[in-house]
């Protein structure tokens, strides 16, 4: 494997799970971390910095629906360590309820409501802002050491492949990252660019 010394990644939902594990994977590996998510992580980042001696870590609270919140993350981090080799589009919730549940009975005394699209928007809008940041970044940017402009890595998963009974947006939002991962995969191709999805 490639060093990744000094090497830089911006890293969307770092306030815990997989985000979290990431950035501290990243940074034992020598890489410096931009840690964006809508909770606050500037106590993890501390961490990181106190145990390397030096600053390998920021934090951003911002929530991945609004572009210019991921832009300002992005600014920082620039500010901070100049090139983004990595992009990770990883935010995102589980199912909400779109719709009230189904029930014939109640729908005499129950108006008809607009449908809340909440885990469509984190997991589906919120990836393709932070996709369409660093594909405008790479754009950008010259090769880097490892020979390309940079690399964007979403989370999607197995709901992204199979329909779901009881998480419609949640495997609708997956399937968009899905392909729209593939789809850019090939758009971006030859351009030192690549753009993959995790399961």
């Amino acid at each position: 494997m490639a060093s990744l010394q000094d090497d830089v990644a911006f890293i969307t939902g770092a306030a815990s799970g997989f985000g979290l594990a990431l950035a501290k994977e990243l940074v034992s590996k020598g890489a410096k971390v931009i840690m964006v998510d809508i909770n606050d992580c500037e106590d993890e980042a501390t961490k990181l910095n106190s145990q390397n001696g030096k600053i390998v870590a920021i934090a951003r609270k911002a929530d991945t629906t609004s572009w210019e919140q991921q832009y300002l993350a992005y600014e920082a981090g620039k500010v901070t360590f100049g090139r983004i080799d990595y992009f990770f589009a990883n935010a995102g919730i589980a199912e909400r309820p779109w719709l009230p549940y189904f029930n014939p009975a109640t729908t005499c005394g129950r108006a008809i409501t607009k449908p809340d699209t909440t885990t469509l928007d984190t997991n589906l809008k919120g990836q393709l802002y932070t996709a369409a940041l660093a594909l405008q970044v790479f754009e950008r940017q010259a090769f880097n050491k490892h020979g390309f402009r940079g690399k964007l890595l979403m989370t999607a998963s197995v709901y992204g492949l199979f329909p779901s009974a009881i998480a419609a947006m949640y495997a609708s939002s997956k399937a968009g990252i899905v392909n729209f991962s593939r789809s850019a995969a090939l758009m971006y191709a030859g351009k030192g660019i690549t753009v993959n999805a995790s399961k």
